[in-house]
């Protein structure tokens, strides 16, 4: 029989066996146990996740909302509702806002939408852009025009400058005053930049022999004497119009008591001399038979013909001649430089004043290369034709001209054609063959000066 413990329970082998089984380590378990916790931990974990979803779905759909009313308060402060109880837009008024917001429009380079707009402005009211011109001109206040008087500079003239001597001419009475003044010229505003009338009278001299340059261009001279009154006293210095005198005629040209004249601006202005800022032309025109037609022997064809000559003179006493059939827009600067493009038939010379009558000696260029003869034969006679080919014009033309416009028309005088042989040709001088010379100023001649107006001294 088995014995009982103090505590109850059975003392033996049967009961030791039953103990031990009841009193195993809790922390050990089946493993039906294990698989029903990790089962239950990755339910928890699916769940956190689809609550963590559903959070940022939430928070997302809150920002979209949020962001939603921010773009739409703007179109909500002025609710619709209000429109009805705002008193109607008048015709006008449409009008004028349909044509400004097409001014808007038309700023911001929507042209299509500006053209719409104010095609339904001026369908409401057909004068809305002067209505918009007068209102604008009526809110502009009356300072702004006090003001534009004021920037307008106003140079006062002392009374000095009124007083008249008897007998006082227009240059000897600028003199004066700017011998009053003390000062060639002053400036019409106030700068803090070098002027003109910085320099030494010397320095203003030479810069005008500059304006007239090498080439005797008198009309620069002149536009330059109209700037101021100090420099009209400039223009007219005796020596820079002696130099021009001694240039153009040279040792002919004399002193001024033999000729009657007061002064060399007088001389040079009087006397008889060919124009350099320009181009002399002459138009021909003629008819001309054509051949008959062999189809219809009763039809004559005839052919209007137009031909031009040039003439371009040079202060060196050079000379270049041309006939050509092209207009003048085309020839002009074939004419500009003494150094012309050959190939042309330009034909360059010289020429001489002598009283009223323009001398001119012209030359043709022959530039085409014959090739070598092969033969020495015939060596003679080719050459004999290469010299038939050179010929020499001797013009001779005469200085026409009115009071207002000298020296801007010359007449045929003489007209001849010579070869190497001294075989002369005389030319018929027919007015429908041979009219005048016209003088056509040509701007870009004097646009630029490759050295000063020379000084030259004759005994």
């Amino acid at each position: 029989m088995s014995q009982v413990s103090a505590t109850g329970s059975p003392v033996g082998g049967a009961g030791g066996d039953s103990e031990g089984e009841e009193q195993e380590d809790p922390s050990s378990s089946s493993p039906d146990d294990v698989v029903e916790i990790e089962d239950s931990l990755k339910k928890l974990n699916v769940q956190d996740k689809t609550q963590n979803a559903d959070d940022e779905l939430a928070a997302f759909r809150q920002q979209w909302q949020r962001e939603l009313e921010a773009n739409a308060t703007p179109k909500r402060s002025t609710p619709p509702k209000q429109k009805q109880f705002s008193e109607p837009i008048s015709d006008e008024e449409k009008a004028k806002q349909l044509f400004l917001s097409g001014i808007e429009m038309e700023r911001r380079g929507r042209l299509y939408e500006a053209i719409q707009h104010y095609k339904y402005s001026l369908q409401i009211l057909p004068d809305v852009e002067k209505r918009l011109h007068n209102e604008l001109q009526a809110e502009m206040p009356e300072e702004e025009e006090i003001e534009t008087d004021v920037i307008i500079p106003k140079v006062a003239y002392p009374e000095d400058d009124e007083e008249e001597i008897e007998g006082e001419d227009l240059l000897s009475k600028l003199r004066r005053i700017l011998a009053s003044k003390g000062a060639l010229c002053e400036p019409e505003l106030e700068t803090r930049d070098a002027h003109i009338s910085w320099l030494p009278y010397e320095v203003i001299l030479e810069i005008l022999r500059w304006v007239v340059s090498s080439e005797l261009d008198v009309f620069s001279l002149d536009q330059v004497s109209n700037v101021c009154r100090g420099l009209y006293v400039a223009a007219r210095e005796p020596d820079i119009w002696r130099s021009l005198c001694l240039n153009t005629w040279g040792i002919e040209c004399g002193t001024l008591a033999s000729h009657g004249y007061i002064s060399w601006r007088q001389m040079y202005m009087a006397r008889p001399r060919v124009h350099l800022h320009g181009v002399y032309i002459a138009k021909t025109t003629y008819v001309r038979h054509g051949d008959k037609c062999y189809q219809n022997e009763f039809y004559q064809s005839w052919f209007l013909i137009d031909y031009y000559r040039y003439l371009r003179f040079f202060a060196d006493g050079s000379v270049l001649m041309w006939t050509t059939p092209d207009e003048p827009q085309s020839c002009v600067s074939h004419l500009k430089s003494r150094q012309f493009k050959h190939g042309l038939g330009i034909m360059p010379g010289h020429y001489r004043v002598v009283g009223e009558k323009v001398v001119i000696v012209v030359k043709r260029v022959n530039q085409e290369k014959k090739p070598a003869a092969s033969n020495t034969r015939f060596r003679s006679r080719h050459k004999e034709i290469e010299q038939q080919q050179e010929q020499t014009f001797h013009v001779e033309l005469e200085l026409v001209g009115s009071r207002s416009a000298r020296n801007w028309r010359m007449e045929w005088r003489h007209y001849a054609a010579c070869t190497r042989r001294d075989q002369w040709t005389h030319f018929e001088l027919t007015p429908g063959k041979f009219p005048p010379f016209r003088f056509s100023r040509v701007r870009s001649y004097m646009a630029e000066s490759e050295a000063p107006l020379p000084t030259r001294h004759y005994n």
